[in-house]
């Protein structure tokens, strides 16, 4: 995957509200294509015979049977 630029890290952050320039800008570009570096290696895992697990029990969270 090609590596995410300082616009498209600043409109990332404006779609979700966030103000974001200078040299936080560049940190957090940097940071963000480190961790999508990482994680570009489970794309790689053969999860054929993997088996679904359930979502976590969350505070605020409604019953099983509610949801």
């Amino acid at each position: 995957m090609t590596e995410l630029t300082s616009a498209e890290v600043r409109a990332l952050a404006a779609a979700a509200g966030l103000p974001l320039d200078g040299a936080d800008l560049a940190e957090v570009t940097h940071r963000l294509n480190a961790f999508v570096e990482v994680l570009g290696g489970l794309a790689g895992l053969d999860l054929t015979d993997a088996e679904p697990a359930p979502p976590p029990d969350l505070p605020g969270a409604p019953p099983d049977g509610l949801r």
